[in-house]
């Protein structure tokens, strides 16, 4: 990738977190979950992104038994 494409990832991938930390806490879990997908075919597409998705990850509710 050109300098110019890691740039505009490094900023949708922030703005997808953003937006799937709001969804979160809104308990809005459908669209979070697509935001969740997005970030996810993002770091297919650029591996560094992977991060981002990991945090996603550790916002995902834990149902207690």
């Amino acid at each position: 990738m050109v300098k110019h494409d890691v740039d505009t990832c490094r900023v949708l991938e922030h703005g997808l977190l953003r937006l799937y930390k709001q969804a979160v806490a809104q308990r809005r879990w459908e669209v979070a979950e697509h935001l969740l997908h997005a970030l996810e075919e993002l770091a297919r597409s650029e591996p560094a992104c992977q991060l981002t998705v990991d945090q996603a990850y550790l916002r995902i509710p834990h149902r207690q038994a």
